[in-house]
């Protein structure tokens, strides 16, 4: 995989980074329930996405450590 590649992933990391920064801050405006639950739903979705992006750059970073 090039560096291209790996600066893409970074790049898809950071999104969902600010996408849960984002999160959160729609939690402090008091939302109603529907709305807690659908940001809930959000979270826990980018969360998991994040978890496979760190997971394929932990992969890429080990097999080329230069």
């Amino acid at each position: 995989m090039s560096q291209f590649d790996l600066e893409k992933l970074f790049e898809k990391r950071d999104s969902y980074l600010n996408i849960l920064k984002h999160i959160s801050f729609e939690l402090m405006m008091e939302p109603t329930d529907e709305e807690i639950k659908q940001i809930k739903e959000l979270e826990k979705n980018t969360i998991n996405e994040l978890d496979k992006i760190q997971q394929e750059i932990s992969q890429i970073i080990s097999k080329n450590p230069s």
